[in-house]
Protein backbone atom coordinates (compact mmCIF):
# COMPACT_ATOMS: atom_id res chain seq x y z
CA UNK A 1 0.00 0.00 0.00
CA UNK A 2 1.35 3.43 -0.97
CA UNK A 3 0.39 6.53 1.02
CA UNK A 4 -1.19 9.39 -0.90
CA UNK A 5 0.80 12.58 -1.43
CA UNK A 6 1.01 14.89 1.57
CA UNK A 7 1.66 18.63 1.85
CA UNK A 8 4.54 20.09 3.88
CA UNK A 9 1.93 21.27 6.39
CA UNK A 10 0.91 17.61 6.86
CA UNK A 11 4.44 16.21 6.85
CA UNK A 12 5.91 18.59 9.45
CA UNK A 13 3.63 17.56 12.35
CA UNK A 14 3.85 13.94 11.21
CA UNK A 15 7.61 14.13 11.50
CA UNK A 16 7.35 15.66 14.97
CA UNK A 17 5.13 12.76 16.05
CA UNK A 18 7.72 10.37 14.59
CA UNK A 19 10.74 11.96 16.23
CA UNK A 20 9.23 12.44 19.68
CA UNK A 21 6.95 10.93 22.28
CA UNK A 22 4.27 13.49 23.11
CA UNK A 23 1.65 14.04 25.79
CA UNK A 24 -1.00 16.71 25.23
CA UNK A 25 1.14 18.22 22.49
CA UNK A 26 4.25 18.49 24.70
CA UNK A 27 7.50 16.59 24.14
CA UNK A 28 8.18 13.98 26.80
CA UNK A 29 11.04 12.02 25.17
CA UNK A 30 12.87 11.31 21.95
CA UNK A 31 11.18 8.39 20.22
CA UNK A 32 14.21 6.14 20.48
CA UNK A 33 15.46 3.20 22.51
CA UNK A 34 15.76 4.27 26.14
CA UNK A 35 13.54 7.33 25.57
CA UNK A 36 16.25 10.05 25.86
CA UNK A 37 15.28 13.52 27.00
CA UNK A 38 13.92 15.70 24.16
CA UNK A 39 15.06 19.21 23.25
CA UNK A 40 13.35 21.94 25.25
CA UNK A 41 11.99 23.33 22.00
CA UNK A 42 11.61 21.82 18.54
CA UNK A 43 10.77 24.23 15.72
CA UNK A 44 9.54 23.16 12.31
CA UNK A 45 9.68 25.71 9.48
CA UNK A 46 7.72 25.07 6.31
CA UNK A 47 7.29 27.52 3.43
CA UNK A 48 4.10 28.85 5.01
CA UNK A 49 4.32 28.46 8.79
CA UNK A 50 6.47 27.98 11.86
CA UNK A 51 5.38 25.53 14.56
CA UNK A 52 6.90 25.17 18.01
CA UNK A 53 6.75 22.09 20.22
CA UNK A 54 8.13 22.37 23.76
CA UNK A 55 9.10 19.76 26.29
CA UNK A 56 7.24 19.24 29.54
CA UNK A 57 10.29 20.78 31.27
CA UNK A 58 9.37 24.21 29.90
CA UNK A 59 6.89 26.22 32.01
CA UNK A 60 3.39 26.48 30.55
CA UNK A 61 3.46 30.28 30.30
CA UNK A 62 6.72 30.17 28.33
CA UNK A 63 5.25 27.50 26.08
CA UNK A 64 2.36 29.85 25.32
CA UNK A 65 4.80 32.65 24.50
CA UNK A 66 6.79 30.41 22.15
CA UNK A 67 3.57 29.37 20.41
CA UNK A 68 2.60 33.02 19.91
CA UNK A 69 6.11 33.88 18.71
CA UNK A 70 6.01 31.03 16.17
CA UNK A 71 2.57 32.06 14.92
CA UNK A 72 3.85 35.61 14.28
CA UNK A 73 6.84 34.53 12.19
CA UNK A 74 7.00 35.09 8.46
CA UNK A 75 8.96 32.11 7.12
CA UNK A 76 12.07 32.86 5.09
CA UNK A 77 13.13 30.65 2.18
CA UNK A 78 13.93 27.30 3.73
CA UNK A 79 17.49 27.15 2.41
CA UNK A 80 18.27 30.41 4.23
CA UNK A 81 17.30 29.00 7.65
CA UNK A 82 20.72 27.88 8.79
CA UNK A 83 20.94 29.09 12.40
CA UNK A 84 18.68 29.12 15.49
CA UNK A 85 16.26 32.07 15.54
CA UNK A 86 17.24 34.82 17.95
CA UNK A 87 13.66 35.28 19.17
CA UNK A 88 13.28 31.70 20.30
CA UNK A 89 16.70 31.78 21.95
CA UNK A 90 15.76 34.89 23.94
CA UNK A 91 12.49 33.37 25.10
CA UNK A 92 14.05 30.07 26.17
CA UNK A 93 16.81 31.93 28.01
CA UNK A 94 14.15 33.06 30.50
CA UNK A 95 13.96 29.43 31.56
CA UNK A 96 17.64 28.52 31.08
CA UNK A 97 20.34 29.33 28.51
CA UNK A 98 20.32 27.26 25.32
CA UNK A 99 23.40 25.04 25.55
CA UNK A 100 23.08 23.09 22.31
CA UNK A 101 21.24 23.51 19.03
CA UNK A 102 20.82 21.62 15.78
CA UNK A 103 19.48 23.04 12.51
CA UNK A 104 18.87 21.17 9.30
CA UNK A 105 16.56 20.19 6.46
CA UNK A 106 13.80 17.58 6.46
CA UNK A 107 12.98 15.67 3.29
CA UNK A 108 10.36 13.28 1.98
CA UNK A 109 12.02 10.36 0.18
CA UNK A 110 10.62 9.94 -3.35
CA UNK A 111 9.79 6.60 -4.91
CA UNK A 112 12.59 5.81 -7.32
CA UNK A 113 14.15 2.85 -9.08
CA UNK A 114 16.66 0.77 -7.16
CA UNK A 115 20.28 1.79 -7.49
CA UNK A 116 22.47 -1.26 -8.06
CA UNK A 117 25.14 -2.03 -5.49
CA UNK A 118 28.75 -1.33 -6.50
CA UNK A 119 30.59 -4.37 -7.92
CA UNK A 120 31.49 -6.93 -5.27
CA UNK A 121 28.86 -5.72 -2.78
CA UNK A 122 25.35 -6.99 -2.08
CA UNK A 123 22.32 -5.28 -0.56
CA UNK A 124 19.68 -7.10 1.46
CA UNK A 125 17.01 -6.64 4.10
CA UNK A 126 17.99 -7.83 7.58
CA UNK A 127 15.39 -8.98 10.10
CA UNK A 128 15.39 -8.75 13.91
CA UNK A 129 17.05 -12.15 14.35
CA UNK A 130 20.16 -11.16 12.36
CA UNK A 131 21.83 -8.87 14.88
CA UNK A 132 25.03 -10.94 14.81
CA UNK A 133 25.72 -9.62 11.31
CA UNK A 134 26.29 -6.14 12.73
CA UNK A 135 28.25 -6.84 15.92
CA UNK A 136 31.66 -6.23 14.38
CA UNK A 137 31.03 -3.08 12.35
CA UNK A 138 27.80 -1.51 13.68
CA UNK A 139 27.42 -2.61 17.32
CA UNK A 140 24.77 0.02 18.09
CA UNK A 141 22.60 -1.37 15.32
CA UNK A 142 23.25 -4.91 16.51
CA UNK A 143 22.00 -4.05 19.97
CA UNK A 144 18.77 -2.47 18.74
CA UNK A 145 18.03 -4.23 15.44
CA UNK A 146 14.55 -5.31 16.49
CA UNK A 147 13.64 -1.66 17.13
CA UNK A 148 15.25 -0.46 13.85
CA UNK A 149 13.02 -2.29 11.38
CA UNK A 150 13.01 -2.15 8.47
CA UNK A 151 16.77 -2.39 8.04
CA UNK A 152 18.73 -2.78 4.81
CA UNK A 153 22.48 -3.36 4.75
CA UNK A 154 25.33 -3.57 2.24
CA UNK A 155 27.72 -6.50 2.59
CA UNK A 156 31.25 -6.97 1.39
CA UNK A 157 31.37 -10.74 1.56
CA UNK A 158 29.90 -11.52 4.99
CA UNK A 159 30.87 -8.14 6.49
CA UNK A 160 28.28 -5.39 6.90
CA UNK A 161 29.83 -2.18 5.51
CA UNK A 162 26.81 0.17 5.34
CA UNK A 163 23.32 0.23 6.80
CA UNK A 164 20.04 2.12 6.52
CA UNK A 165 17.51 1.53 9.25
CA UNK A 166 14.53 3.11 10.94
CA UNK A 167 16.12 5.63 13.27
CA UNK A 168 12.59 6.55 14.43
CA UNK A 169 9.37 4.58 14.01
CA UNK A 170 6.22 6.64 14.32
CA UNK A 171 3.88 4.11 12.74
CA UNK A 172 2.57 6.55 10.14
CA UNK A 173 6.11 7.60 9.17
CA UNK A 174 9.67 6.40 9.64
CA UNK A 175 12.90 8.42 9.77
CA UNK A 176 15.91 6.99 7.98
CA UNK A 177 19.23 6.51 9.71
CA UNK A 178 22.31 5.67 7.64
CA UNK A 179 25.90 4.80 8.40
CA UNK A 180 28.77 3.67 6.16
CA UNK A 181 32.23 2.47 7.12
CA UNK A 182 34.95 4.98 6.14
CA UNK A 183 36.51 2.37 3.85
CA UNK A 184 33.34 2.20 1.73
CA UNK A 185 32.24 5.84 1.57
CA UNK A 186 31.95 7.75 -1.68
CA UNK A 187 30.55 4.78 -3.62
CA UNK A 188 26.84 5.64 -3.55
CA UNK A 189 25.93 3.02 -0.96
CA UNK A 190 23.79 5.33 1.18
CA UNK A 191 21.65 6.33 -1.79
CA UNK A 192 21.10 2.72 -2.81
CA UNK A 193 20.22 1.69 0.74
CA UNK A 194 17.84 4.61 1.36
CA UNK A 195 15.98 3.81 -1.87
CA UNK A 196 15.57 0.16 -0.91
CA UNK A 197 14.65 1.05 2.69
CA UNK A 198 12.03 3.58 1.56
CA UNK A 199 10.34 0.90 -0.53
CA UNK A 200 10.06 -1.34 2.54
CA UNK A 201 8.57 1.53 4.55
CA UNK A 202 5.97 2.19 1.87
CA UNK A 203 5.08 -1.51 1.86
CA UNK A 204 4.06 -0.97 5.49
CA UNK A 205 1.71 1.83 4.43
CA UNK A 206 3.94 4.50 5.99
CA UNK A 207 5.98 7.46 4.75
CA UNK A 208 9.79 7.38 4.52
CA UNK A 209 11.33 10.61 5.85
CA UNK A 210 14.92 11.79 5.95
CA UNK A 211 16.47 14.65 7.90
CA UNK A 212 19.95 15.87 8.63
CA UNK A 213 21.98 18.95 9.60
CA UNK A 214 23.23 21.62 7.22
CA UNK A 215 26.88 20.80 7.93
CA UNK A 216 26.49 17.07 7.16
CA UNK A 217 27.56 17.34 3.54
CA UNK A 218 27.59 13.62 2.80
CA UNK A 219 24.02 13.30 4.02
CA UNK A 220 22.97 16.35 1.99
CA UNK A 221 24.54 14.71 -1.06
CA UNK A 222 22.30 11.68 -0.61
CA UNK A 223 19.23 13.92 -0.52
CA UNK A 224 20.35 15.71 -3.68
CA UNK A 225 21.21 12.48 -5.51
CA UNK A 226 17.76 11.05 -4.82
CA UNK A 227 15.97 14.34 -5.64
CA UNK A 228 14.33 14.39 -2.22
CA UNK A 229 11.59 16.93 -1.51
CA UNK A 230 12.59 19.58 1.03
CA UNK A 231 9.44 20.15 3.06
CA UNK A 232 10.76 21.73 6.27
CA UNK A 233 13.74 22.92 8.26
CA UNK A 234 14.07 21.65 11.83
CA UNK A 235 15.56 23.51 14.77
CA UNK A 236 16.23 21.64 18.03
CA UNK A 237 17.08 23.76 21.09
CA UNK A 238 18.41 22.13 24.26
Amino acid sequence: MTAAAASPEDLAPMQARTLFVMRDGRLTAINDVGRPAPPRCFLSYTATAVTAWTSTAVPADLTDELDRWAADQTPAPLTELVSPPAGALRLLARHAPVTESFVGPAYAVPDSADTPAPPGLTLRECGPSESALFRETFPDVAGTLAERQPTVAAFDGHRAVAVCCAARDGGEAYEAGTETLPSHRGRGLASALVTRWARLVRARGARPLYSTEWDNHSSLSVAKRLAMELYAVNVSLY
